[in-house]
């Protein structure tokens, strides 16, 4: 299991990084692309913006691109420190991530997105840059315009997912008829996908095996996490 701040990184065979990182109280799971040869970095939801700042000093990188999965205080935690260093970032989330109207509920950060996607729930778009190329899938539910992640063999859940459970629904915005939907879809995804991808949960919160694991196979999920294994179509 990775320590606070501790980073695991592995390169995939196109040679894009993935960087894999736990941060905060609640064990947020950060990921990052990373193309060198492009000097382009992407974050998925960075929870500890004075962290991901000196990992990337010392590896003589700056981040590029912040990608969201959902606009959640703690996914959304390093945004305001990230852009007060790098004011020039790229910050994509999905249209209805924006909630305006919840913006007053603790739960929500407001992040000043600067392109968003605006694809239907279930619906995916190819989203590039550089060597670095990923499927983004609008995966509502747990919270508004909440989205997942998919390339370079891995699948990044957000809190859709865990290791053996799902999100929760019951915080403003949720949804558990679009949670299902999204949970459906998501099996789906995942069975395409090869088995040996890992699936990053939004957090570290389960038990498997007799540990609390950063990551899991595709193909260990698609058996052992509860929702996939039982999830059925909504009639």
């Amino acid at each position: 299991m990775l320590s606070e701040g501790e980073f695991h990184t592995s390169i995939w065979e196109d040679g894009v990084e993935v960087w894999v990182t736990q941060m905060g109280n609640l064990m947020n799971m950060n990921t990052a692309f990373v193309d060198r040869a492009n000097e382009i970095v992407a974050i998925v939801d960075p929870f500890d913006a004075e962290k991901w700042c000196s990992k990337l000093e010392e590896e003589g990188l700056r981040p590029t691109h912040l990608l969201y999965t959902h606009t959640h205080r703690d996914h959304a935690a390093g945004f305001p420190g990230m852009i007060d260093r790098f004011p020039d970032l790229e910050v994509w989330g999905h249209e209805d991530a924006r909630v305006p109207s919840l913006l007053g509920n603790i739960v929500f950060r407001k992040v000043d997105f600067t392109n968003t996607w605006d694809c239907e729930p279930g619906e995916s778009e190819d989203w590039s840059a550089g060597s670095i190329e990923i499927t983004v899938t609008h995966s509502p539910g747990h919270a508004p315009g909440h989205v997942t992640f998919h390339g370079h063999g891995v699948y990044h859940a957000g809190d859709l997912l865990f290791v053996r459970s799902a999100g929760r629904v019951d915080l403003p915005g949720g949804d558990p008829q679009a949670q299902q939907r999204s949970l459906i879809r998501a099996k789906q995804i995942l069975s395409s996908l090869p088995p040996d991808w890992r699936l990053i949960p939004g957090h570290r919160y389960d038990n498997f095996k007799g540990e609390v694991p950063d990551w899991i196979s595709l193909e260990d999920a698609l058996k052992h996490n509860y929702f996939l294994s039982n999830i059925t179509m909504i009639e």
